[in-house]
């Protein structure tokens, strides 16, 4: 497994109901090289970038977690409670991640890697909900996890959109992973 500093998201349009989609600018151009981006940083957007990384951890493991929950759910597993440790998990995460993008000083040259920060927590906030909403659901059997689905991507794109925008926030790439089929493009979503 490796780790793909140059990962670029898919430009599929993002539709989450009640969340702005994102804007074009992340789909319009090339990711500037990693050494390039580290060529180009001032010290405040190092602060910025030691200060933010913790909040943008926490994201991914939010959204990691609550991807495993629904994939639980959409395999039909009864076990799946409001109180599930992963549901629990995925919310406390990203609550930590909430007060460290709030307190972060922005200059001018993490902007944009903020504003994709600050959207990946509000869209994995609304896949929470979501999912809590159908806890019950979920341990009745029901397999239908779209309405958490939608956003949680959503939320995963901003973090990639944040992985290429500053160096420091890398995002594992599982296309040459053990499991990957040869030859086979990754399924995008």
């Amino acid at each position: 497994m490796r780790i793909d500093h140059s990962l670029r998201p898919d430009p599929a349009p993002l539709s989450v109901a009640g969340v702005a989609p994102a804007a074009s600018c992340c789909d319009d151009h090339a990711a500037p090289a990693p050494d390039e981006l580290a060529r180009s940083l001032d010290d405040a957007t190092v602060a910025y970038v030691l200060a933010t990384r913790q909040a943008f951890d926490g994201l991914r493991r939010a959204a990691s977690q609550l991807a495993g929950l629904l994939a639980l759910a959409a395999s039909g597993a009864k076990s799946i409670t409001q109180e599930h440790a992963m549901l629990e998990a995925a919310r406390q995460a990203r609550a930590e991640a909430i007060d460290a993008i709030a307190s972060a000083t922005v200059p001018a040259r993490a902007r944009h890697h903020h504003r994709h920060l600050s959207e990946a927590a509000q869209v994995i906030g609304i896949a929470l909900q979501q999912a809590g909403a159908s806890m019950h659901h979920y341990a009745a059997g029901r397999r239908d996890v779209d309405a958490a689905l939608a956003p949680l991507r959503a939320g995963y794109r901003h973090l990639q959109w944040a992985a290429a925008a500053l160096p420091g926030f890398e995002l594992i790439d599982f296309q040459n992973a053990c499991c990957a089929v040869p030859g086979q493009e990754p399924a995008r979503y």
